[in-house]
This record gives structure tokens, sequence and C-alpha cells, in this order.
């Protein structure tokens, strides 16, 4: 019995560490075209993107090149220390491979992944277009 519980509070506090994860992801030409770019989090509140942010990020990607963002990092302990999925497809991880100038993402059965300190630099680029959760 102690175990369910146990995994239940787990389960609890997850979600509470996840509440700041975008609800949905929108995509960068529509972001662009919002005078207050922003997406609702899973826990109700807004999560506003710097617009030379997504001014610059475009920058780094090809002409008519579309993305959907914020770009979400999972952190998954069973994939080792130090790595995070890239959630999304392949222009999710195509995007971050490009706007850090990588010359490859890798791949796993999980999907996309990266390291962190990838993913430090990304945010560290760009805060507002990227956000962290952890399953």
């Amino acid at each position: 019995m102690f175990p369910d519980d146990l995994d239940e509070w787990l389960k609890h506090e997850l979600r509470i560490v996840n509440m700041s994860l975008p609800a949905h992801t929108v995509p960068l030409s529509v972001l662009l075209n919002l005078e207050e770019p922003c997406v609702r989090t899973v826990g109700g509140t807004m999560h506003y993107f710097d617009k030379r942010e997504l001014e610059e990020f475009k920058k780094t990607l090809p002409k008519g090149f579309d993305v959907s963002l914020p770009l979400i990092f999972i952190k998954r302990r069973e994939l080792g220390e130090g790595v995070y999925i890239i959630k999304g497809d392949k222009n999710e991880a195509e995007a971050f491979r490009l706007a850090l100038g990588l010359s490859t993402i890798h791949k796993s059965a999980e999907g996309y992944y990266t390291y962190r300190p990838f993913v430090i630099e990304f945010l560290r680029r760009y805060q507002t277009l990227g956000v962290v959760g952890i399953y």
C-alpha cells in the first residue's frame, strides 16, 4: 500500500513542478504577428514571449521554416544524467540545432534529445523561448 501512496505523492509533486509548461505550443509565424505573444500554461498562467527573441530566433532558421514554441525540454532520469528530450517533432529539434549551430541532433526511441549544457545555452540566448519540465 505504501508504494502506491508514494507513487501518487510523486505524481502530484511532478504536476506541481510542471505547471509552468505550456498547455499547447504556438507556431513562430503566429507569435510574430501577435501584439503580445503568449501561451497559457498548464497551471493557468500566461507564458509571455519576448518579441526581440522571437525575431532573433527566426533569423537562425531557413526562410519559410516554422516551429512551435516554446521549445519544451523534458528531463527524463531513465535516459541518464543531463539528458533532455526535445518535445515535439523534427522541426522543433531542427530549430534547436540550427539556433545553437550544432552539427547534429540525436534521436532515441523516446524522441530527439540533447544535453544539459546545450539546454542551458539555448535558455541563456532565448530566455522566453524554452521551458524545462520533469517526467
